[in-house]
């Protein structure tokens, strides 16, 4: 049995454009931005499994993520990372927030993914992280895993310490 840091909720892809604008699009009064690099990260409940990673912990990340090239590239990020992903499988497109920047600004972000959805439902293997866990963080952003019945009840039925980080259309903890 290995003890470690649990998170779960809700992930995403955030994506940073950087480029230049050095002149105004001919059709409207918007700026004309020219990529030059594009930087993926995971957000959400993903940032912060990866956070505490990248301090040595062992996690474990329970979320939804759609079957779609940003639901892969967030699979890609994270377990690279050495997070343990246990995935639900979520009848969505993968939440992405892209930000268009020049000069250190942000010029526009474009959400991608839409409202929230419900997740399927979670394996046993992934009910069973809850009983073992040192600690609990539910990182939720209102999407809809900190919803899931089971999961409720595994949170309810455990006895490790549980930190709750609520999201104004989140479920109260």
């Amino acid at each position: 049995m290995t003890r470690r840091v649990v998170v779960v909720g809700d992930a995403l892809l955030d994506r940073d454009v950087e480029g230049t604008v050095t002149r105004l699009c001919p059709d409207a009064p918007a700026p004309v931005l020219d990529e030059r690099a594009t930087v993926d990260r995971p957000g959400g409940a993903g940032l912060a499994a990866l956070l505490a990673r990248r301090q040595g912990v062992e996690v474990a990340l329970v979320t939804a993520v759609a079957d779609d090239a940003g639901g892969a590239r967030l699979s890609q990020l994270l377990t690279g990372a050495g997070v343990q992903l246990y995935a639900l499988p979520l009848d969505a497109a993968t939440p992405e927030k892209i930000r268009m920047r020049a000069d250190g600004q942000v010029l526009l972000r474009l959400d991608r993914g839409g409202d929230a959805a419900v997740p399927g439902e979670p394996s046993d293997e992934v009910l069973e992280l809850f009983a073992d866990a040192a600690a609990i963080l539910v990182s939720d952003y209102g999407r809809g895993v900190a919803r899931v019945p089971a999961l409720r009840a595994a949170l309810a039925a455990t006895t490790a310490p549980v930190v709750w980080d609520p999201h104004p259309r989140g479920p109260a903890a």
